[in-house]
């Protein structure tokens, strides 16, 4: 049988070296990156109290601003405030929050007069600039239920010689196809993000619930260069830190969650924007994780290829992907499990191997209306 078995063209090999490559590389990936989230150690639960600034930049927003406003005023924490810039609200929002600042000593305000193509990004500067305290968090006018511990859970999790605390962040649990989609997307955009920015180098898709000092914002001048970058925010300044210590959170004592309508408009965001952030990103960021990228496609494109052209040596190439598998398996259900993120595991199992081709697919789209703009 052996000498029939090697004794083949380049064409019939071609899909063993394909799931070679894909089950080389995601090993290398999952042990070299994603598996060292399990063995971080575990911030000892002392008094460490920080003070700390909670940002938020807002538009019209009078149905739920007073609600999440309530909820970070009251908060068990000894120093804090909380600074609100309106991005020209046509609502009441505005004549809220001022009213409520009288009676909460706690709330600064600011607005902006008039609308720009870039007013989200002022108002984030404008609150930067604003904040009182050096450890800063933005957070989301969306954010569902907030405790009256969360600021201190969030101190206590970021250790003393961490310049960057990246938590949990996604969206509440709601029937529909597209919310199950977005969640599981941002799910697997913290854990990247949370992996490589562990291992030393810093990669974010989300700019709320992190804890910064923000004087890492000004030592790379904000956000000189990149105010026209409509898809992303803070996300975009993050990822410009280097020799900066980031600790990700694996835990849901200090996750967020965000109410939010969603669709296929919003899905499809997601994926762009991840494409786009890496798009941004320095040479050795961008190469690393295209071949995070490439690993699973050549693992799923040699399997299926084998599958029509090898049936009878399925035992042979079967056993890495059946690995790669529990590997992922193991892996996305301590991590939701820990991050109190259950409802979305079997979803998870599937979209591991369909997302480098939905990803595939939007870059191509994106790199072509690219293109196209180029000669107009």
């Amino acid at each position: 049988m052996a000498p029939d078995f090697f004794d083949r063209t380049l064409l019939q090999w071609s899909g063993y070296v394909m799931l070679l490559a894909g089950f080389q590389l995601t090993l290398l990936f999952q042990f070299g990156f994603y598996f060292r989230l399990f063995f971080r150690k575990k911030n000892p639960q002392v008094n460490r109290f920080r003070p700390i600034s909670v940002l938020m930049n807002i538009r019209n927003e009078e149905e739920r601003i007073e609600k999440l406003l309530l909820q970070l005023l009251q908060q068990d924490y000894p120093e804090f405030e909380v600074v609100v810039v309106d991005d020209f609200s046509e609502d009441a929002t505005l004549t809220i929050i001022g009213v409520m600042a009288r009676k909460y000593p706690r709330l600064k305000f600011s607005s902006l007069r008039q609308e720009t193509r870039f007013s989200e990004k002022l108002a984030m500067n404008l609150a930067l600039k604003a904040a009182t305290y050096d450890w800063v968090v933005f957070v989301s006018p969306e954010t569902d239920t907030l405790d009256a511990h969360f600021l201190q859970r969030l101190s206590e999790q970021a250790s003393d010689s961490a310049d960057i605390s990246l938590n949990y962040l996604n969206y509440s649990a709601r029937p529909g196809l597209y919310n199950r989609l977005c969640r599981v997307e941002r799910f697997f955009a913290f854990l990247s993000s949370a992996a490589y920015s562990s291992a030393g180098l810093s990669l974010f898709y989300q700019q709320s619930n992190v804890l910064f000092n923000k004087q890492l914002y000004f030592e790379v001048d904000g956000f000189r260069g990149k105010m026209n970058a409509h898809f992303a925010h803070l996300e975009l300044v993050f990822n410009q830190f280097v020799q900066k210590k980031v600790e990700a959170s694996v835990t849901s004592e200090t996750r967020l969650s965000e109410n939010a309508s969603l669709g296929k408009p919003e899905f499809i965001d997601l994926v762009r924007k991840r494409i786009l952030l890496w798009r941004d990103l320095g040479v050795f960021k961008k190469l690393l994780l295209l071949m995070d990228g490439l690993s699973g496609i050549f693992l799923v494109a040699g399997f299926g290829w084998l599958l029509v052209t090898e049936i009878q040596n399925w035992m042979v190439f079967t056993w890495p992907v059946l690995l790669v598998w529990l590997l992922h398996l193991f892996m996305v259900k301590t991590l939701l499990n820990r991050l109190n993120e259950r409802k979305i595991f079997l979803s998870s199992l599937m979209y591991v191997f369909v997302s480098p081709v939905i990803g595939l697919y939007h870059w191509a789209r994106i790199y072509i209306h690219l293109q196209r703009n180029k000669w107009n």
